[in-house]
């Protein structure tokens, strides 16, 4: 439970907020000039299993989700390092969540339980429960009562299930950045407090 009480703290929530909203468009960015050069490589379709795809939309999640999860990661870790020791493990910890949620959502549709990619609020609640997790590894070494953070990052997630509905537009892939991490946010701030009053 150590904090930096050196600095100004109220800054750290509106902060994590605007720069986990950025990661989405900047990944987007980043996302579509990788697969403009992908493009130009191998051309406009490739082969899988011996049918022609799209090459763009084949590979626009197995490049999207890497480099979401990264950027997050790194974004929230380069805010968590000036309040809390030991966040290097931050970005892993995001990427890793990231995948474990796609794989269980991928699990489920080799499993023909459901189709993830048909489900969107089976696959966001699944990411909010693998995200949750595997940062709160982290955070329940600096931060009593840090469980509380799975329950926001569910909430954050299932909140943008609710609202993105069955389709993911493009207020959907915008909420993707700001409602986990408004909800994660004011779970921040309280697990930080609380630690402030344990003090």
């Amino acid at each position: 439970m150590n904090t930096n009480h050196d600095e100004p703290r109220w800054l750290l929530y509106p902060l994590w907020i605007i720069q986990s909203f950025l990661c989405v468009p900047i990944a987007l960015l980043l996302n579509f000039i990788i697969l403009i050069i992908v493009t130009m490589l191998v051309g406009d379709y490739i082969y899988v299993k011996g049918i022609p795809r799209i090459t763009e939309d084949y590979l626009f999640m197995y490049i999207f989700i890497p480099m979401v999860s990264l950027l997050t990661g790194t974004f929230q870790s380069s805010l968590l390092r000036r309040y809390l020791p030991r966040m290097r493990g931050w970005v892993l910890a995001t990427a890793g969540g990231w995948l474990i949620g796609v794989l269980l959502v991928l699990l489920l549709g080799w499993m023909n339980w459901r189709d993830g990619y048909q489900d969107l609020d089976q696959a966001f609640l699944l990411l909010g429960v693998a995200i949750g997790v595997t940062q709160w590894l982290l955070l329940r070494r600096q931060l009593s009562h840090a469980g509380w953070w799975i329950a926001a990052t569910i909430l954050g997630w299932g909140l943008l299930a609710l609202l993105t509905g069955e389709t993911l537009n493009q207020f959907g892939v915008l909420a993707l950045g700001l409602i986990p991490a408004s909800a994660t946010a004011v779970a921040l701030a309280l697990l930080m407090k609380q630690a402030d009053l344990n003090r």
